[in-house]
């Protein structure tokens, strides 16, 4: 085994002498022909040629390993205490820690009313602005001077026909039980239901009146 190995190196080593020795009998060659060419005397400008070139192939291999010592390798990026990968400055490694969330923004009030809005069967329009965002109101066909009256001047709407409940920002419908009937996008609703919150509904129906439910 150890034979084997000694006389692979023996020969490595055998090779790179016989290139040594080819590559030194060119450049001793081709020097003394630089040497005639220029006109330099013999073995003087042959010597002053040999140490040019000693001293340029000496000069060029520490120029490269000056520029590969100082270059910037990978490697050389800040390794990340855990996890094995590596991190940038452009990307920092995440945080271990729970991170604490900043305070909601404030919510502004919403001070904006509800508005009842549709067509009577004379023609005739009606609009009901609602204001407050708390307290109750009557829907009836005929004003009675109190002052949380909403008239619906129409002979299919009782008096009173419902009562209209505002708290905040919902608000809410019931039926007082009159003839005409009361109906939330189209479901009838009755006295025994009890107030139903109408925030998102659509349309209201008193009697044959069809108002259209919108915030103001």
């Amino acid at each position: 085994m150890f034979g084997v190995e000694i006389a692979a190196l023996t020969g490595l080593f055998g090779l790179t002498g016989a290139f040594a020795l080819v590559g030194t009998v060119l450049a001793a060659w081709m020097a003394w022909r630089i040497v005639e060419k220029a006109g330099l005397p013999g073995w003087t400008g042959m010597g002053a040629i040999l140490v040019t070139l000693t001293g340029i192939g000496t000069i060029v291999p520490l120029v490269l390993l000056w520029v590969f010592a100082f270059m910037r390798w990978p490697r050389d990026e800040p390794a990340a205490a855990a996890g094995g990968g590596f991190t940038t400055p452009h990307r920092p490694a995440p945080a271990t820690g729970p991170v604490a969330l900043g305070a909601p923004p404030m919510a502004l009030p919403d001070a904006r009313g509800w508005r009842l809005a549709g067509t009577l069967g004379n023609g005739g329009t009606v609009s009901l602005a609602i204001e407050a965002t708390s307290g109750t109101y009557m829907l009836t066909g005929a004003a009675t001077g109190g002052p949380t009256d909403l008239c619906v001047p129409d002979p299919s709407v009782g008096q009173p026909h419902a009562r209209l409940l505002l708290s905040g920002r919902r608000i809410g419908l019931e039926d007082l039980g009159t003839p005409g009937g009361t109906f939330i996008d189209g479901a009838r609703l009755l006295p025994e239901h009890g107030p139903r919150d109408i925030s998102a509904v659509h349309s209201v129906r008193l009697g044959t009146v069809e108002l259209l439910l919108a915030r103001a």
